[in-house]
């Protein structure tokens, strides 16, 4: 399992997603969090095809933190089912890795 980790999840709206980064950061939850413009999402919910806009939010942590990142997602975001996807960093410039590890202990 790689120590590094690339959490994925969206926010509807911009302000929202900037408060929740910000009480991220200040955990030391994540290092970074990079709020992407706003985007169209297409999706299937209770049967149904709905269409809304939203923005994507690139979170960039360590391990260690994931569950209490994603417990806190869970809390503060308005969806019933939020988007809390990790996808793993096997590799990348070491320096960047480190600044990852040494801003989320």
């Amino acid at each position: 399992m790689s120590e590094y980790v690339l959490l994925l999840t969206t926010w509807p709206d911009e302000e929202g997603a900037k408060k929740a980064a910000e009480k991220w950061l200040n955990k030391k939850l994540v290092a970074c969090v990079n709020i992407l413009p706003r985007m169209q999402s297409l999706y299937i919910w209770d049967g149904e095809l709905n269409r809304g806009t939203e923005h994507q939010m690139l979170l960039k942590t360590m391990q260690h933190r994931v569950k209490e990142l994603e417990n806190s997602i869970l809390e503060l975001h308005p969806y019933d089912c939020p988007e809390v996807l990790q996808v793993p960093i096997n590799d990348g410039y070491e320096t960047y890795l480190n600044w990852i590890k040494g801003n989320t202990e």
